[in-house]
């Protein structure tokens, strides 16, 4: 079932923020919805910020999940860490769950989000219950053919960031923070971003709510300025660090068949990477199903 979050309600939600400081004196920005005494689920939110993420509490209060999503450093009100690496975000997942009290707990992931997510499998395989990219970023951005695959914005910001040092590379990336400002229209904001839609994510993107949630999503991301998304994303296309054939967990891989912002090339190249891995392939969806269609995303984790 559909279930889009309203204005009033998204700005609650987002009034909610809560903190916890890691060892180095940095401040972590965290959200929680959906059931507080249900089961947990630490998310890795994608390109953006928490904001998205919403989408999950109705469904989460419902069928009983917890749903956890730190801010990336930088991003929203989390403090920015200019040397940090991917493998960090693993380090501050098993942060927040100490801060919490959680031994075990799943974790979810989108889009850009996946590169932690993935990281989180490789290093903390022994506290995580499971482990579900939903239509997640993979180390193919210096791959040709994968290039081909996305589309021309996605493609664009692909190639500068896997060649451009950050401080050139926040310069092009700065114009999507311009954009957030000066387009207070949440239709606008959402038209600058067709050209990476298929017709599902059309679809919803006609939808008033999910144009003023994306707006205001990327206001988060943006909040400090262009350098930590920046950074944020240029870590995606530069190598990760690590290598994902080593990753011992099972992962469970969900994508909408006519994805335009991860095509289904990714979510394939994955599933093969992986030793154990589910790859379950969505007809006729694009990248914000799994996210729009929350209730379908959470029941799915008890089959």
């Amino acid at each position: 079932m559909l279930d889009i979050i309203g204005r009033e309600e998204l700005e609650e939600l987002n009034s909610e923020v809560k903190f916890f400081t890691k060892e180095d004196g940095r401040r972590i920005a965290f959200y929680e919805y959906g059931d507080p005494g249900g089961t947990p689920i630490i998310f890795c939110h994608g390109t953006g910020s928490h904001v998205h993420v919403m989408l999950l509490h109705k469904a989460a209060k419902q069928l009983g999940y917890r749903v956890i999503v730190p801010d990336r450093p930088g991003i929203g009100l989390s403090d920015f860490d200019p040397k940090r690496k991917l493998l960090d975000g693993a380090s501050d997942i098993v942060g927040l769950a100490g801060h919490l009290g959680i031994g075990k707990f799943g974790v979810m992931g989108i889009s850009g989000g996946v590169p932690a997510l993935l990281a989180s499998a490789y290093s903390l395989a022994e506290r995580l219950t499971f482990v579900v990219d939903l239509a997640g970023a993979v180390p193919l951005y210096r791959d040709p053919a994968a290039l081909k695959q996305l589309g021309a914005m996605d493609r664009f910001y692909a190639i500068l960031g896997a060649h451009m040092p950050l401080g050139l590379f926040q310069i092009p990336f700065a114009l999507l923070g311009f954009q957030q400002r000066i387009m207070k229209n949440p239709k606008a904001f959402a038209d600058m971003m067709r050209s990476s839609m298929c017709k599902a994510d059309m679809e919803l993107f006609n939808m008033p709510e999910m144009q003023y949630l994306f707006m205001r999503d990327f206001q988060e991301l943006f909040r400090q300025g262009a350098r930590p998304p920046a950074l944020d994303a240029q870590l995606i296309y530069l190598p990760w660090g690590f290598d994902i054939h080593q990753i011992k967990i099972h992962v469970d891989i969900r994508q909408g068949a006519d994805d335009r912002w991860i095509p289904p090339y990714f979510s394939q190249y994955l599933a093969k990477a992986l030793p154990d891995a589910a790859l379950k392939m969505i007809p006729d969806q694009g990248h914000f199903y799994h996210m729009a269609y929350a209730e379908e995303t959470l029941k799915s984790l008890k089959k």
